[in-house]
């Protein structure tokens, strides 16, 4: 039986998996393709990139209309009509909200006006009822005190 042969790996072909080891052929002790430039290749380090890019100044966007010297393009007028009803949506949303929670709360102010009369007339009522107990356990103490009326417990 014959001992199984490592895969085969290309030069620059990637591995298929992460645990197949890559096999590299060398020539002159130099990795292959060593210092090679390859047309739409990505540079390697920042550097390659730099030396290779020409250096341009930003070019500032102008309006199209100031570039035609037309009025405003078709774009910016949907723009416009576009923002103007967003914000006609945003104005009614905020205008109904604000004004249902007014509502909620004048209804709210309202109840609340009612259970403090109410409030106020229970404690009324009940000051009152404490006056007049007092007035009854005071007579009831005088009555019990007096010693002028025939004494009626035992009678009955």
């Amino acid at each position: 039986m014959a001992a199984p042969r490592p895969p085969r790996v290309v030069p620059g072909e990637a591995s298929e998996s992460d645990s197949e080891p890559e096999l590299l052929v060398e020539t002159s002790g130099e990795p292959p393709g060593a210092g090679l430039k390859v047309p739409g290749e990505a540079s390697e380090t920042d550097e390659e990139e730099e030396q290779q890019r020409p250096k341009t100044p930003p070019v500032l966007a102008e309006e199209p209309a100031a570039v035609w010297g037309g009025g405003p393009s078709l774009l910016q007028q949907r723009l416009w009509e576009g923002t103007g009803r967003l914000r006609g949506a945003v104005g009614s949303a905020l205008r109904h909200s604000y004004g249902s929670a007014a509502r909620s709360l004048g209804g709210l102010g309202g109840a609340l006006g009612r259970a403090q009369v109410t409030a106020a007339a229970a404690a009324h009522c009940l000051r009152l009822a404490r006056r007049d107990l007092r007035a009854v356990a005071d007579t009831i103490d005088i009555v019990t005190a007096c010693h002028l009326l025939p004494d009626i417990r035992g009678q009955l």
